[in-house]
């Protein structure tokens, strides 16, 4: 069992960066621009620093990502309150809305697979996820 689920994850995330690069070029973004996007929305980065802990980036390359992005209209930096050596980087929402509508087929396909699961073996792949998730990205 644990070999089967180990092909099937392994497929969807094949599947998600094949999907994911479509989108990236779509929205004139390489891949690693569309997550930084992504991870934005979502709001667990929100500064430099952030996503060079999530990507492995170093923060040189960050900055370079976020001056594709800031020149592609996808994202603003503010001063970080917290930090002056920082910025805060913020998407910007008509990037965001256009990226929803490429994504809302996605969506759609996740509801329709997960409908029948009752809440008890939602939390157990939502526990999977977020265990998963949680790791920190060795290369």
């Amino acid at each position: 069992m644990a070999q089967s689920l180990e092909i099937e994850v392994r497929k969807f995330i094949a599947g998600a960066i094949l999907f994911n690069e479509k989108v990236a070029a779509l929205a004139g973004l390489n891949s690693t621009d569309l997550q930084f996007m992504n991870l934005l929305e979502l709001g667990v980065a929100r500064t430099p620093g952030d996503l060079a802990r999530w990507s492995g980036l170093t923060t040189g390359g960050v900055t370079v990502a976020l001056d594709r992005l800031e020149k592609a209209g996808c994202i603003t930096r503010q001063p970080n309150p917290d930090d002056r050596r920082s910025t805060i980087i913020q998407p910007a929402e008509a990037r965001l809305r256009q990226f929803q509508t490429i994504y809302h087929s996605k969506s759609e396909l996740l509801m329709r697979a997960i409908e029948n699961f009752n809440e008890r073996e939602l939390a157990v792949i939502l526990d999977f996820f977020a265990r998963t998730t949680g790791a920190e990205p060795s290369v």
